[in-house]
């Protein structure tokens, strides 16, 4: 029996949406967590960017710490706030979250 060994059109691209997948999971999990903790939702943030990065070696910890640093604890808290909220004020902060998620992805 031959075991077939992986050539580099399918091993990147695996690669890639394994970093896309943890990425996904590291920014849903600053997004749920980054609001309501104690340390305040920055430091949140970085410990679990910081622990991902330690899992997920492919993880850019640096950009991704940068890319946090763009925001104040305040600020986090605000767009935690207003999706607990609804219409214009919820609509607001979905923008404001998709933004922040978007800074996050272009590390990737």
């Amino acid at each position: 029996m031959t075991i077939p060994t992986p050539d580099a059109d399918t091993v990147e691209p695996r690669r890639s949406r394994t970093r896309r997948g943890v990425a996904a999971a590291v920014i849903g999990l600053l997004a749920l967590t980054a609001c309501t903790s104690d340390p305040g939702p920055k430091r949140v943030a970085q410990d679990i960017i910081k622990a991902e990065s330690v899992d997920n070696p492919d993880l850019d910890e640096e950009c991704l710490l940068e890319q946090l640093d763009e925001y104040s604890d305040d600020e986090l808290s605000a767009i935690s706030d207003g999706l607990e909220q609804t219409g214009p004020t919820q609509d607001e902060a979905e923008a404001q979250l998709a933004e922040y998620q978007a800074s996050l992805e272009s590390c990737l």
